[in-house]
């Protein structure tokens, strides 16, 4: 899923977004396979096959000329919280000759509610090697302004829910641009997720909005037509 910034006016980035295929059942939802692979201890290791394909997309990015365009990938806490995992992350990066930072990592908001020294351990490692950290679907769960602020993060991400409230007759009233200055103040980028529509597009310039993720950029996309949007 590519990230449009609304400063450059130009894609910046992209999401990267796990799709299992089978033989039998076709094409098997994310929410799906990735609840499995939790319940049965593979989640790290598909996690790492997720990272390592994403570096590989970077290494192509780079390799067309796009040295600034990043790539974010969906960690889950499992995962990130096992010992060594920032080590090992980093590890890659370097065999494989990334810049660190276009590798974005992204959370999910049970980081809100995770007290542990080993998260600020792997937190502050990657911030040090210039890796951006963001917090997936911000609003929907265990959102905390006071736990955000004591937190190395870099960026948030509004989920679509408060988006999609951008497009009733009086915007103004949804809270979406008090989401957006709250996290501004605190230092924060800002990425919009799942718009659609003008109207909304509209709305998040108005409101000092970072950047912007949806269908009214594109669909979700292979590499080979990534590559191609960035030549538009």
């Amino acid at each position: 899923m590519s990230m449009y910034s609304l400063v450059s006016n130009k894609v910046c980035g992209f999401e990267a977004l796990a799709r299992l295929k089978s033989e039998k059942l076709a094409l098997i939802p994310p929410l799906e396979f990735i609840t499995i692979a939790g319940k049965t201890n593979m989640i790290n290791a598909l996690g790492e096959n997720i990272i390592i394909q994403c570096l590989g997309f970077l290494k192509k990015l780079e390799q067309n000329g796009h040295d600034k365009i990043a790539v974010s990938i969906n960690i889950s806490m499992l995962q990130f919280m096992e010992d060594g995992f920032a080590d090992r992350l980093l590890k890659m990066i370097h065999e494989m000759g990334i810049n660190p930072e276009n590798v974005g990592i992204e959370l999910t908001e049970s980081i809100f509610i995770t007290e542990s020294a080993q998260l600020n351990i792997s937190i502050n490692a990657l911030k040090e090697a210039g890796i951006n950290l963001l917090i997936d679907d911000f609003g929907t769960g265990y959102s905390s302004f006071s736990r955000l602020s004591e937190l190395n993060i870099d960026c948030l991400k509004i989920d679509k829910s408060f988006i999609d409230k951008l497009i009733e007759p009086n915007p103004e009233e949804a809270i979406t641009i008090d989401i957006i200055l709250m996290a501004q103040k605190l230092g924060h980028c800002v990425v919009a997720e799942g718009v659609e529509y003008e109207t909304q597009l509209s709305y998040l310039r108005e409101c000092g909005c970072d950047k912007i993720q949806g269908y009214l950029i594109s669909k979700p996309l292979d590499e080979k037509a990534a590559l191609d949007i960035l030549k538009i």
